[in-house]
Formats: C-alpha cells, structure tokens, sequence
C-alpha cells in the first residue's frame, strides 16, 4: 500500500470516529492511540533548512571547449573569470557587484560572401568590467546545505570591450554589442554556515566555481 493511501485510511479512521459518538464510546483507547500513531509514523520527515550565510565569495572560472579550426593558427574558445561577494537581501535574494574578465576567440566561416559561399576570418574580443549580479535561492538534494542559487549577471554600463582580427566590421561590431548586453545565468550548490569552502565543476555549465 502507497503511504498517499495509508495517509486516506489514517484519517478515514480519525473521521469516523468522531463522527459517531456511539463508536466512539465503543472503540478502546487503545486503538484511537494506535490509529494516531499510524497517522503520524506516516507523515513525511522534513529535515530543517541548513542555515545559509550571509555573504558568499564566489569565483567563477569557465571551462569552455577549445575547438580547433583549419590551422594551428585558429581557435574557437578563451576563456572567463567571474569574482566578487553575493550578500543577503532582506527578502531571500541575493544580489553583488562582480569584476568579469574575458577573452573569447573565434576563427571561422560567417556570412556569406557572393556566389562562393560562407566568408572565413578570426577575431579576438577582450573584456573587462563589472556585472550586476542577482541570485534566487532553490532547493537541491545534490547541495551540500539542501540549498542551491541561480545567478543571472548583465554588464554594467561602463563595461568594456575591445574587437580585434579579420573579421568584416559589421560583425565585430555585433560580436561587441552582444558581450556588452547579454544576459547570462548559471546555478551552484550552496554551503551553509560554518561549512568549509567548496570547489566544483558544474556538470550543466560550463563553469568551475569556488564558493568561501
């Protein structure tokens, strides 16, 4: 028998009882004990919320796929570091200004180009700056505090970023423009307090992250 239909026949019990004082004065104590120690051996145990800190110092380092092109010379990859404090709100969130770095190459076909088709070239952007970041919490059986955070960070307006290689104008410009507005979001195990700090690769994302 399921504990859902175990939980119907506790209380089907309970309920015929005192809705007929005549059973009622019947039944023994005994077995209005028994059927409200069955009623409560099968309510589910809940273990207590850990207790989450106040601050958590995060670093973020990507681990992107280095993918390489028709030459030595060409790479689809670089890399991206994230650091900086989350601190409680009063409502539950999270929130924190994080200094990112980043270095992203591609070398490829893009566009087409007349009649003979996709138009190879390579760039290189170089990032840096702040990013607003916010964070909601959510449970998680796999975190070590029950708890896991979902982090959303968008540049900050005087983030920066520079473009450089073979690439037609048009598409560096929109390469930028992209870095400079993306939104971007990732999802990490919570320690609770007390708890010594936490490295680990995030299987979903392709992230490492540290958390003090």
């Amino acid at each position: 028998m399921s504990r859902r239909r175990s939980l119907g026949l506790a209380g089907a019990l309970a309920l015929t009882a005192l809705a007929s004082p005549s059973l009622r004065a019947q039944s023994a104590p005994s077995a209005d004990v028994h059927a409200t120690a069955l009623a409560l051996d099968d309510r589910p145990v809940r273990p207590r919320p850990a207790t989450l800190k106040s601050t958590y110092r995060i670093h973020l380092q990507s681990t992107w796929p280095q993918l390489a092109g028709s030459s030595k010379d060409c790479l689809n990859g670089g890399e991206e570091r994230l650091d900086g404090t989350l601190v409680a709100n009063g409502d539950g969130t999270y929130g924190g200004t994080f200094a990112r770095t980043t270095r992203l190459l591609f070398c490829g076909s893009h566009g087409s180009h007349g009649s003979d088709g996709a138009e190879s070239c390579q760039l290189t952007l170089l990032g840096a700056g702040q990013v607003n970041v916010s964070a909601i919490v959510m449970a998680d059986d796999a975190s070590p505090s029950g708890r896991a955070a979902r982090l959303v960070w968008v540049p900050n307006p005087d983030h920066r970023a520079s473009v450089t290689g073979s690439c037609p104008a048009p598409f560096k410009e929109a390469v930028e423009a992209m870095y400079l507005n993306a939104r971007h979001s990732v999802e990490l195990p919570l320690i609770e307090a007390g708890a010594a700090p936490m490295t680990r690769r995030l299987e979903d994302y392709a992230w490492t992250v540290e958390l003090n």
